[in-house]
């Protein structure tokens, strides 16, 4: 424990160092007038102050997952009984007090209390009639409750078990991991890691390779038993993902020992449950996937402006130490001029801002038409389910798949919903490219806030026209429509005797069947139609314009173009007026006489001199980055 509490003390005193330098950073340049920094820079302040994880925790059915979360908080209060169809995730917050609340995809809330958790874990909507809008349409349950052995900054997002309902994996992939920092893979002790697993992990893979794998039930079998399916584990993960993920070690946990350690606070429990080692684990995994980039990514964002803005001090003491006073009022008369130019291109009447603003229009109306385009009757999402319904071969297949079609075709229509939405602020990002070299350029060289940082790192591929090829082609039975008699002359056979019998009943039967099966895949489809219809009055089609309500498409792409069209606006007056600021400083300053120039210079050289003492900091900070990745690397 002291190891891992000595392990735990460097990314800590990191991130304090960090928030010390943006903090210096932030205040030094608002008092050396200098631009504002970047809106990312703040966030990443932000990130580093509240220093909490989020963590999703996934599994299948009857893994002890549900279980493993209450033993955490120290109470029963997740549903874990298995005749309650658990649908929603639950977010876990360590808290003084107990709370519970309902959080609404329009990020609105409602207050309820713990005896409703089983009742509305079991919807996706909050009692609403007729087709739900999205302060219906739940987000996640919220529980704010004291939890005993829950790290203080970690919340814990518990998705319902996912059973043999493989196609929720997509949806619980794309919806939710983004609003965790790792993931948390709950296996058991009876058995090693099976294929359904294994698939899943592999789509999680798409998204994060940060994931923690825990392994419960351990009080169950024999100490020898669960250490052996432990490295059984251990060795599939690294056999099957090797490096793709960023710890391949199992850790294990008896939450029946921890609960009791709850119960009675004894601490022979807690030892026995293993929770400390996971804790701690947990801990440092937690920061290596999500904390240390925090730390690096706003360092790296601090350098950048650190450096740009370095510029604008250097060009203010270049113009005071110009012995020419011509020279010096031909530098503010650039300024003015630079400003006079981004504002004709970018201002409320610039062309260029006009064009940007209409391409942005285009690929939202792109968007929304790709959606369409999925959506409607022998669009992509219908083709994808008629393959698999036309190559259904049994009963029992047709059976399961009507089961589990809702699941499926939502979590379907969410990924290709997601694929064009990613698509459609990639190509907005790409557009948005002149605009962010314009925000730089308009000062003495210095940073800016872009826009395009916002979306660095997504790839700008074109949006997507969803009309691909059938990736499988498959035979559709052969329906026999004369019956047994086509079926005897069709194959050469003579009139019945004793040999033959048999195999008429037989064949007799497989016709029979047939059609039964056909039948069957036509009462499929036609559920399947009616499926994706709903799915299309829901998100497309439901638009009352007296109560000013628009589909739920229209409301999602137009929340993306009126975000940025308001961050452009605001942006643009942001930079006319530090631009004008700056002309206004060179402009007085070029009127100075040599002693008050003197005395300015010798100012600006001072404020240059912290400046760069704040970038030796950080390049301090970069260093004890690397050497801290290079320490958690070898913990690994």
């Amino acid at each position: 424990m002291q190891q891992a509490s000595a392990v735990m003390d460097r990314p800590e005193a990191v991130r304090e160092n960090t928030l010390a330098i943006l903090s210096d950073l932030t205040e030094t340049a608002q008092r050396f007038g200098l631009p504002t920094p970047a809106f990312n820079l703040a966030r990443y302040g932000e990130k580093l102050a509240d220093n909490t994880y989020q963590a999703l925790v996934v599994g299948e059915a009857k893994r002890g997952k549900s279980t493993f979360v209450n033993a955490l908080i120290g109470r029963d209060i997740l549903p874990t009984d298995v005749d309650i169809a658990t649908c929603q995730v639950f977010r876990i917050c360590p808290a003084e007090g107990e709370a519970y609340r309902l959080r609404f995809e329009d990020d609105s809330s409602r207050e309820i209390s713990a005896a409703d958790l089983p009742r509305y874990g079991s919807q996706v909507v909050a009692d609403a009639g007729g087709a739900p809008r999205l302060d219906q349409v739940i987000r996640w349950i919220e529980v704010d409750v004291p939890a005993r052995f829950l790290p203080a900054n970690v919340r814990i997002l518990d998705t319902p078990g996912l059973g043999a309902l493989y196609a929720a994996h997509a949806q619980i992939t794309q919806r939710f991991v983004p609003h965790a920092d790792a993931v948390l893979f709950v296996l058991d002790s009876q058995s090693p890691i099976g294929e359904p697993e294994i698939q899943f992990i592999a789509k999680l893979l798409e998204v994060t390779r940060s994931i923690f794998f825990v392994q419960t039930k351990i009080d169950q079998f024999r100490r020898e038993a669960w250490q052996d399916i432990q490295r059984r584990n251990q060795e599939i993960l690294r056999k099957q993902f090797g490096d793709r993920l960023a710890d391949t070690r199992v850790w294990p946990i008896s939450s029946i020992n921890l609960r009791k350690a709850a119960q009675t606070a004894d601490e022979d429990y807690l030892m026995v449950s293993r929770h400390k080692e996971l804790a701690a684990a947990l801990r440092t995994f937690l920061f290596r996937v999500a904390g240390w980039s925090r730390s690096a990514e706003a360092i790296l964002l601090a350098g950048n402006y650190q450096a740009q803005a370095r510029q604008t001090l250097a060009a203010r003491l270049a113009a005071l130490t110009e012995e020419s006073k011509q020279k010096r009022l031909a530098l503010q008369q650039q300024a003015l001029e630079r400003r006079k130019q981004f504002e004709a291109d970018w201002g409320e009447r610039g062309q260029h801002r006009r064009d940007l603003l209409e391409s942005i229009q285009k690929i939202i109306a792109l968007g929304k038409q790709a959606i369409r385009n999925g959506f409607q009757p022998g669009g992509d999402l219908e083709r994808r389910f008629r393959d698999r319904i036309e190559a259904l071969e049994s009963a029992e297949e047709r059976q399961r798949l009507m089961q589990s079609l809702p699941q499926e075709v939502e979590a379907q229509a969410f990924e290709l919903w997601q694929e064009v939405l990613h698509a459609t602020e990639a190509k907005c990002a790409a557009v948005l490219e002149p605009f962010s070299l314009a925000v730089e350029g308009v000062l003495l060289p210095s940073a800016g806030d872009s826009l395009a940082s916002h979306w660095e790192g997504r790839p700008t591929p074109e949006v997507p026209q969803w009309n691909p090829e059938k990736l499988l082609k498959v035979a559709r039975g052969v329906g026999f429509a004369g019956g047994t008699a086509s079926l005897l002359a069709a194959v050469g056979m003579g009139p019945a005797g004793l040999v033959v019998a048999p195999m008429i009943f037989l064949l007799s039967l497989y016709v029979d069947q047939r059609a039964e099966l056909n039948a069957g895949k036509q009462e499929a489809l036609r559920y399947l139609a009616e499926l994706l219809q709903r799915l299309r009055n829901h998100l497309l089609v439901d638009v009352d314009l007296v109560a000013g309500r628009f589909s739920l498409m229209d409301e999602c792409f137009h929340s993306l173009e009126r975000s940025l069209g308001d961050r452009i606006g605001k942006l643009t007056a942001q930079k006319l007026a530090e631009a004008q600021a700056e002309s206004d400083r060179l402009g007085e300053e070029a009127r100075l006489d040599d002693q008050e120039r003197q005395v300015k210079a010798e100012e600006t050289r001072r404020q240059l001199a912290d400046w760069d003492g704040i970038g030796s900091r950080l390049q301090e900070a970069r260093g004890d980055l690397e050497e801290l990745e290079r320490g958690l690397g070898a913990d690994k």
